[in-house]
């Protein structure tokens, strides 16, 4: 899956996320138009030739009614974080919009994301010799920018305090971007660890590096 391809999709999720955070508003709407298009039904039946407002209006309604079914159908509601398998959290991170569903802080010893909709889903970095995962991090990929120096750290996946999973993003060019790590063979990140670089892109060059890194996503 491509970068492009992801944006795509993210796309549609916040679309649909959209429209069931709105979902009383937009059938409040609906009835508004269903009734504009009954009323403009009545004046066509006693003989006006209104009948492309009445079908106009009535389209309108429809789509209103119908759009929460649709956005249902891109994101099926689910059951809350604090009860969903360890499968369904990954899931979950994996479609989720960085900007939207996740708050970013950092402190002098550590940068952390938190859910916004359960701030107990957290995934942090510490940046002592314990979050380090690799302090001089070799591969050709993370060295070839102005700066070669890299250092690879544990960004740490957590409910409650209780550690779920690890990924490791590569901080390189002295900083200025954290990059998933990649296959050594093929180049190519999971998007699971791609969407927690995205989630901790405070720079927003994550897509630059990776292009010139010469990252990819693998296809999920």
């Amino acid at each position: 899956m491509g970068i492009d391809s992801i944006r795509t999709n993210n796309k549609t999720i916040r679309l649909a996320i959209w429209v069931k955070k709105h979902n009383h508003s937009l059938r409040e709407i609906g009835l508004l138009f269903f009734a504009l298009a009954l009323f403009t039904g009545v004046i066509w039946i006693s003989g006006k030739d209104v009948e492309p407002i009445a079908f106009v209006l009535g389209s309108i309604s429809t789509l209103l009614f119908v759009s929460p079914t649709l956005a249902r159908y891109v994101i099926p509601d689910r059951k809350p974080v604090r009860h969903m398998s360890y499968e369904e959290i990954l899931d979950l991170i994996t479609s989720s919009n960085p900007e939207q569903d996740w708050k970013w802080i950092e402190t002098r010893r550590a940068e952390e994301a938190f859910l916004k909709e359960d701030p107990r889903l957290r995934i942090r970095a510490r940046f002592d010799e314990e979050g380090i995962h690799v302090k001089d991090f070799s591969e050709s990929w993370a060295t070839t920018f102005s700066n070669s120096t890299a250092t690879s750290y544990w960004f740490d996946l957590s409910y409650e305090g209780a550690l779920i999973e690890r990924f490791i993003l590569v901080s390189v060019d002295d900083g200025q971007a954290k990059l998933p790590l990649a296959d050594m063979t093929t180049l190519e990140v999971d998007p699971l660890t791609y969407k927690v670089a995205q989630i901790f892109d405070e720079h927003n060059t994550l897509e630059k590096y990776m292009g010139r890194a010469g990252l990819s996503v693998k296809n999920s």
